[in-house]
């Protein structure tokens, strides 16, 4: 009998742990999918994706470009950066799970961002692009101040962001945008379940960045 017991336990024990392995699995794959990085080029792809959003004075070569110019400075220079930094022994892991780690990326991503804006602001891009684009840089820059003192989640903060410049958009331009709010809200959700999963953050840091990314947004309409 108490072989048996014992046989039991274990196997308990055995489908808890391939449960807990496979959360947090998904959580990571979550936490890369939703990455903040990715937000910029995924919510500019989206909106002109609208029908009804200067179908006329955006040709498809100009969309191109400006998505292809937004990944660079977005995603590939702040990735590339990390991945030079962990190198050089700069930061100890691509999570960059130490908020001292979070430093110098995030000063690197946020110059890159600005960068951006300065070199399409030229190309006289249509202004709810532009937008998007000013409420992500703000946002991260944001991030990278309250890093400095508190240890916030950039997904939420992002997400919250993202969330917040789309029901600005819907309102001052009129658009029916509900679909994508919702689907923004539902993305939030799943990227701060995936972080609190991954024991990555707390729920007060999850909370807070969410809060801090959907207050810049709100900062900038009233300031537009």
């Amino acid at each position: 009998m108490p072989e048996n017991i014992s046989l039991l336990f274990s196997r308990v024990k055995f489908k808890l742990f391939l449960m807990t392995s496979s959360d947090y699995s998904i959580s990571r794959i979550l936490s890369y999918i939703l990455h903040p990085l990715l937000i910029p080029t995924l919510a500019t792809s989206a909106l002109m994706l609208q029908p009804d959003l200067y179908p006329i004075v955006l040709p498809v070569a100009l969309k191109l470009w400006f998505v292809s110019v937004i990944t660079v400075f977005t995603i590939i220079i702040p990735a590339s950066s990390v991945f030079i930094l962990l190198k050089f022994n700069a930061i100890y892991s691509v999570e960059q799970k130490n908020r001292s780690e979070r430093t110098i990326p995030l000063l690197i991503a946020s110059t890159s961002y600005i960068g951006l804006l300065v070199f399409i602001k030229p190309a006289n891009i249509p202004p709810v692009f532009m937008y998007l684009l000013y409420s992500a840089t703000l946002s991260l820059v944001t991030g990278l101040l309250i890093n400095l003192v508190y240890k916030i989640s950039l997904h939420t903060l992002g997400w919250g962001a993202f969330t917040a410049a789309l029901i600005s958009i819907s309102i001052h331009l009129g658009m029916h945008l509900l679909l994508l709010i919702l689907i923004s809200i539902l993305l939030s959700g799943l990227a701060g379940y995936a972080r609190l999963k991954q024991n990555a953050h707390n729920p007060a840091q999850v909370y807070l960045g969410y809060i801090a990314g959907v207050s810049v947004v709100i900062l900038i309409s009233f300031l537009t």
